[in-house]
């Protein structure tokens, strides 16, 4: 009688010894999932500045895709992008107007896309008057409150390339509501 339970005493003894194992192997593959979906699929992003007033408030936190434009996709107008400017290390939140070839001009506080009005509902304050020939591979992003955003019109900022579009700003997160 006494030999059963020390062989259950054995058994449990062993499976005590590979709970922590495991526990560590499946909260390291956890760990692992989350950096990939971090790297490749989707991030956090908190709006700092107001270029993109009324639409995204500084303080926003959005959820932005990354793999909208990493596997062939491109941007299409009035998409809200995260993007990287050429020579700048921080990225920056904006909305793409201009798109690759077009020919964008701001007059009169009023955006003309290869002569055609564009209507931006979106645009919170008025903006000066700016003119710019896309080139094959060139993205014209501007913030919606043009007066106070730092944007591709900036001689030292410029149009973005499709490489330079990190990912696609989805919802806002924080307060809840569309981002678009």
């Amino acid at each position: 009688m006494s030999a059963r339970p020390l062989r259950r005493r054995k058994r449990s003894s062993r499976l005590n010894r590979r709970f922590p194992l495991r526990t560590a192997l499946v909260l390291l593959c956890i760990a692992l999932i989350l950096v990939l979906l971090r790297l490749f699929a989707f991030h956090l992003v908190r709006i700092e500045g107001n270029s993109m007033r009324d639409t995204l408030n500084s303080g926003d936190i959005v959820l932005v895709t990354r793999f909208d434009y990493r596997f062939g996709g491109t941007a299409e107008r009035g998409d809200i992008v995260e993007c990287r400017f050429p020579g700048r290390v921080d990225a920056y939140v904006k909305r793409v107007i201009g798109l690759p070839g077009e020919t964008v001009e701001i007059r009169d506080g009023r955006t003309w896309i290869d002569a055609a009005l564009l209507e931006e509902p979106y645009v919170f304050s008025s903006q000066e008057d700016y003119s710019i020939a896309l080139g094959e591979d060139e993205y014209l992003v501007l913030g919606d409150n043009r007066a106070e955003s730092y944007d591709s019109r900036a001689s030292d900022m410029g149009p973005v390339s499709g490489r330079d579009l990190l990912g696609r700003v989805r919802f806002r997160i924080w307060p809840p509501g569309s981002a678009q």
